[in-house]
């Protein structure tokens, strides 16, 4: 459905005072596919591009190099009647759910604005059905249409934002961060939410996420991310029970797993790097417990392991 090819975003950084220019690459010739009717969990440290590569897809953020295809067109060639078709298809849930809505406008105000965009033939009272059953989606009852954000609570606002995304019948829905400001109860109800409606509707997820219990619950594929790169990707069972990073490995070691309090943590060494300065060579070969000489001078590519997995590390973990 989305391929990204070779993405590459950067931002020029002017220090005070200075007429000089610092380039900043955010995210750095990263390539990610993202199967129709499928979830990508996108992972790594907070700083690591994830937010980025996702405002890239969205086309909130102007691309450096590389390309975004969607169902094989490129987005940043589209004309302005492609380019509004598609925003209809490509949705997307922000991670702050008492900022992303506006004070000022109702509930159904704000969930039916992209009707408002989208389908101006309709009727106010064909926009208001399409509201109504768009809360039924996510189990929020109609009578609040006439009501303020204000009024409810984080996992209520979310799950408005939801209902917003979900009025245009998108085929993908970007998940930047969508659960991280709810409590652990709310997460759940809010995730479960996103399974059901997946399954319902056939919908494709980018699920970007620091907390990895989470994105092991709902992910088909997962790629992990380190300073603007992605060092591995696979099937959410070869990532989370059968790493071949490094990276990877002290990851998800690290994540609490109550069905396995016998599981052992590979602590890692040393803070992660400024995306200002990374480092030569593998950018993660200053905290890795395995490193050798060709990891500082010589950027590992990527390999294929399996029919699935892509792995970038000179000397990628034992199966």
């Amino acid at each position: 459905m989305l391929e990204v090819e070779n993405l590459t975003v950067s931002y020029s950084n002017r220090k005070l005072f200075s007429l000089q220019s610092q380039k900043t690459v955010a995210v750095e010739e990263l390539s990610l596919t993202i199967p129709k009717g499928k979830i990508v969990g996108l992972v790594g440290e907070s700083g690591c591009g994830k937010s980025t590569l996702g405002r890239a897809i969205l086309r909130l953020t102007p691309i450096s190099s590389g390309k975004v295809s969607y169902d094989g067109k490129s987005i940043h060639s589209l004309d302005s009647e492609e380019s509004l078709r598609l925003r209809k298809q490509i949705q997307v849930i922000f991670q702050d759910p008492y900022s992303s809505l506006n004070p000022r406008l109702t509930v159904g105000e704000i969930v039916m604005e992209g009707l408002l965009v989208h389908h101006k033939n309709l009727t106010k009272t064909e926009r208001w059905e399409k509201a109504k059953d768009a809360l039924f989606k996510v189990n929020l009852p109609d009578s609040i249409l006439t009501r303020y954000p204000h009024e409810f609570s984080g996992g209520q606002r979310q799950r408005i934002a939801i209902a917003r995304a979900l009025i245009l019948e998108p085929e993908l829905v970007i998940c930047d961060e969508a659960v991280s400001a709810l409590d652990i109860s709310t997460q759940a109800q809010v995730v479960n939410n996103l399974l059901d409606l997946r399954d319902q509707f056939h919908l494709s997820y980018l699920f970007i996420s620091h907390d990895l219990g989470i994105v092991k619950h709902i992910s088909d594929i997962i790629a992990v991310m380190y300073l603007g790169k992605i060092v591995e990707i696979g099937t959410k069972w070869e990532i989370v029970n059968s790493p071949s990073h490094p990276y990877t490995k002290a990851l998800f070691s690290a994540s609490f797993d109550i069905k396995d309090r016998t599981k052992k943590e590979t602590p890692l060494s040393g803070e992660i790097p400024s995306i200002m300065n990374k480092p030569k060579g593998c950018y993660f070969h200053t905290r890795c417990p395995f490193v050798q000489d060709i990891c500082r001078t010589e950027r590992p590519l990527e390999k294929t392991i399996g029919e699935t997995r892509k792995v970038a590390c000179h000397f990628p973990l034992a199966q």
